[in-house]
Parts: structure tokens; sequence; C-alpha cells
């Protein structure tokens, strides 16, 4: 393995991504250490490299080099173990990561999230979370809502003493259920289906002797029982207003803010837009669709037009080997999560002294077309809803049309 190769390629790697000098000096330094260990330990492969190699680095990191000095740690919890010299473990990590995304090692000894987090005490909890993972094609925001629920699910029967499946009880799942129900109470119908899929595969294949999911009862849910909390026009452009184009990270906030607003798009379609998906000629812009993943061609405003390409002209870091329009402002640069928009978004609420979320810059977009006269089916059609259902909630925003069918309810009668 030519080591020094690689850290070259890394060297070059940093630069062009626009990682500052000192990070640089920094990431080097340590990758400098772990040649040395790597020479001491007779390793002649990074593949023999694991998180198992993690405490004797930093121990030698400690003892060797004559700068370093031994961290404390954190008074917090982390994802690093051991919790001291962080910045040292950051530099390696995000080595390997390059290494493995350049195809230079076959795997990652650390990726970012594992495919299924454990360990569980329950072994069957694993299964089943990879036989979700890789057979029933769900979208990856449902994967971890079922992971996160399957997992409080494994700590709580722990904590009740029960070993094994065949010690599952219906009082078990209420007490889980009401537990659960107790922080948000309008879920419990996800709850129910989450456990109603966990409990029909395990008796499916004879860890349980009987179906408990015949045993979880939900209460009646009514589709139509919720109005949309939408923002008012005047707050929409009170968002906008407030947005500093002049500094850094302006142009492209202000880009997203009137995307979700002016075409209701979530912020899952607007992290995964690129450049590609940008008709200038005709005006249009084409959306992957996060729940069922169609494409969705909406039109473009004068003004939107102008703000993306004065985004992309003045703003978007250059050059860029991503072709997502909207990436981070700092090192690396990599394309934004929908979580990173959504918190963005929240941001800039927040500085707007608007109280909302993202999701009702959609709800606005809907009431607003609505409140025009917009036909339902045209409605469906721009908000990329399957299913004309997911649009009748809308019929319950504009208040004024419905007092008007009030008063004039039984007039010529």
């Amino acid at each position: 393995m030519d080591f020094e190769a690689w850290i070259a390629d890394y060297r070059q790697y940093l630069k062009a991504h626009g990682y500052a000098a000192r990070t640089q000096c920094f990431r080097l330094k340590h990758l400098r250490a772990l040649q040395r260990f790597l020479t001491r330990r007779a390793m002649n492969s990074l593949e023999e490299f694991g998180p198992l190699h993690v405490a004797p680095v930093l121990r030698y990191w400690v003892n060797y080099q004559p700068w370093a000095k031994t961290s404390p740690g954190l008074k917090r919890p982390s994802r690093f173990t051991p919790h001291h010299h962080i910045a040292v473990q950051y530099s390696l990590r995000c080595f390997l990561r390059w290494a493995h995304t350049s195809g230079r090692l076959h795997h990652n000894p650390f990726p970012l999230r594992a495919p299924v987090r454990g360990p569980y005490r329950l072994p069957q909890v694993a299964e089943y979370l990879h036989f979700v993972k890789d057979h029933k094609g769900l979208a990856e925001n449902s994967l971890v809502q079922i992971e996160l629920f399957v997992r409080r699910l494994d700590q709580f029967l722990h904590a009740h003493q029960v070993r094994d499946w065949r010690q599952l009880q219906v009082q078990h799942l209420d007490r889980f259920v009401r537990q659960e129900a107790a922080h948000n109470s309008g879920r419990i119908q996800r709850i129910h289906k989450i456990l109603r899929g966990l409990l029909r595969y395990l008796f499916s294949l004879g860890y349980l002797e009987r179906d408990w999911a015949v045993a979880l009862r939900s209460p009646p849910h009514y589709r139509l029982a919720h109005t949309p909390r939408a923002l008012a026009p005047a707050q929409v452009l009170q968002i906008l207003t407030s947005i500093d184009r002049r500094a850094l990270g302006g142009k492209r906030d202000f880009a997203i803010v009137l995307l979700a607003a002016s075409l209701g798009v979530r912020a899952s379609e607007i992290a995964g837009l690129r450049l590609e998906d940008l008709d200038w000629k005709r005006g249009v812009a084409r959306f992957i669709q996060l729940k069922n993943r169609r494409l969705l061609h909406l039109p473009l405003s004068w003004s939107l037009v102008k703000a993306l390409a004065d985004y992309l002209k003045n703003e978007r870091p250059r050059p860029s080997p991503y072709r997502q329009v909207f990436l981070g402002q700092t090192a690396p640069r990599r394309p934004l999560t929908p979580r990173t928009v959504s918190i963005l978004i929240a941001r800039r609420m927040r500085q707007a002294d608007v109280r909302a979320s993202g999701h009702q810059l959609r709800h606005a977009f809907a009431s607003e077309l609505l409140r025009l006269g917009t036909p339902f089916s045209t409605l469906q059609e721009l908000l990329g809803h399957t299913h004309i259902s997911s649009t009748q909630v809308y019929t319950k925003i504009d208040l004024v049309q419905l007092r008007e069918v009030a008063d004039n309810d039984g007039e010529d009668y």
C-alpha cells in the first residue's frame, strides 16, 4: 500500500472542496501519526484497520507525539468511542470514509449510520429490520420510524423481564402503546401499524404462538378531522423580506423558501433537485416525489427564475462535483439533506418572528390556489397527491367560502 500517494490524493481532495488551510494541516498531521502507527504494527493494508484499533491509535498519539496532550473527553453523550481526542478520531473517520467512497477501501470501518443499529436484546428484531429494508421497498423516512419504534419496544420488553417472544402478553403491548401515545396521542395509529407488521412477521416464522396483531385495536381515525395550518400570504412575504441576500447563504435560503412557498414542494424534493432538472427555456422544474418516486413537472415564475439564477451565478460553490442545486456553504460543501432544508427554513421563520414549520408553506400554497378557484384535479396534480382523498383535506381551509355556503344554505327554499 502506497500510503504517501493516498495522503497526497487526500490533500488534493481537501483543497478542491474548499477546506481551510488550518483544517488541512490538522488532518494531515493526524494521518502522519496513523502512518507511523501502521508501520509499527506491521499492517500492510488499511483493510485490517477497524474500530478496535482506535484506542491504540490514540494511545500512540499521546505517547509518541511531542505536541499531543491528554484530552479529558466530552461531558455530553458522543457517538465517538473512546470519548477523548475527538479531533483525531474525526480525522481518521473522514479519511477512511473518503478512501471507501473513492474505491481504495472495500469497506468503510466507520459508516455514518449502520444499516440496522444495535445491539438488540431480542435478536429477531434485527432480522425484521433487515427484512423491512430489503423486501418492503419503503421510503427512508418510513424505515427510520419503524426502527425507532421497534427499538423502543425492544428496550421496553427488556425492562419488563421479557427475554423471549413467547413470554409476550397483551398487557405488555397495552402498556407500551400507552407509554408511546402519552407523548403524542395523534400517532397511535402509526404505532399500531408498525407493531402489527412486526408481530405478524414473528407469528409467520413461529416465534409467537399466536397472532398478537389482532389484539391491537386502534381508535377510529377520521381523515378530514383536522384542518392543515396554513400561513397567510402576508406571513410568507414577511419571511422572504427578512432574508438578507447580501449575507452568506442568503441567496440560497431565499431561493429555497421561495420554492417551498410558490410551488408547494416538500423539503426532500427541494434537496433532491438537480441542475439538469431545471429547464430554463421552458421555465419548468422537475422534482422527484418522496413518497411515490414519480416525476412532477412544475412551472417556474419569473421571480423564482431570477432567485435561482442569482444563487447559481453568485453564491453556489464552484467548481463542484455535485449536481444537486443546493449545497452547503462550508467545507466539504456537500448537497443539503432534507433535514437541513427543513432546519434552515425553520431558522428563517424564527428570524422573521413567524411561528410555523416549513411544511406550512406547502399548506399556504394549496390554500392560496384553492382561494383563487383552482379545480381540485389541478390542485391534486400540483401537490403530487396520488389519491384525491389527500387533497380533500384542503376543502376546509377556505373559511370565507364555507361561510358563504352556510349563509346561503336554504336561501331559495
